[in-house]
């Protein structure tokens, strides 16, 4: 019990005595780079083998078929970064930034860390998809990132689902669905078509209202 004490206590008496504060001593501390695993997503399934974990191999993301996919590059950690120093036995991500998390609030990572893992590819006009814009459109707000709208962890979006997308939609913009401005005498009938049909909030805010005007 005596050496237990001892130890716990050596920190506070070396910091003390040297005049070097804990955090000072823990700043010191040697500090680990992580880099790609060697076996990319198989790294990663092997713990987070969960069904919704393993659906993102059905997705637009793993379809070798599109250009500067996730898949045909880093799999996982092209969006959730690289993964050595957080699969290692020693260390299992304990004590070290956490991967990227994708969520709403405070379960998942730094607003601007969510957007520059999906914007990296997804604002990329040289991936040969549709570039996003996002930054300065409507969207571009405090509390609000892709992954409040679009889920990757499913076989498809439900942002390209019509029916799942006025729902997502719904959750924000309620009021404005229900005393949405009539066309032609005739409120228009949200089940016959997607919000996206005449929204685009994917472009800069000034952008978008030049084209509603």
């Amino acid at each position: 019990m005596k050496v237990a004490i001892f130890i716990i206590m050596a920190p506070f008496f070396l910091c003390h005595s040297s005049g070097i504060s804990a955090a000072e001593v823990a700043a010191q501390a040697p500090t680990r780079t992580p880099s790609f695993t060697r076996e990319g997503s198989e790294s990663c399934l092997r713990c987070h083998s969960g069904e919704k974990m393993r659906a993102i191999a059905a997705s637009p993301h793993f379809d070798m078929n599109i250009q500067g996919t996730p898949a045909a590059t880093h799999g996982c950690e092209s969006c959730h970064g690289k993964g050595s120093i957080h699969i290692s036995r020693a260390h299992g991500g304990k004590g070290f930034p956490l991967l990227t998390q994708f969520a709403r609030g405070r379960r998942g990572s730094p607003r601007d860390e969510q957007l520059q893992a999906c914007l990296s590819c997804h604002a990329d006009d040289s991936m040969g998809e549709k570039q996003i814009v996002f930054i300065g459109s409507a969207h571009d707000r405090p509390a609000t990132n892709c992954s409040n709208c679009h889920s990757a962890h499913e076989e498809s979006d439900p942002m390209g689902d019509m029916e799942a997308q006025n729902k997502v939609c719904s959750r924000c913009h309620r009021k404005d669905i229900r005393n949405h401005t009539l066309v032609k005498g005739e409120a228009i009938d949200f089940d016959a078509q997607a919000c996206s049909t005449c929204h685009d909030v994917h472009v800069p805010r000034q952008v978008s209202m030049e084209l509603e005007e």
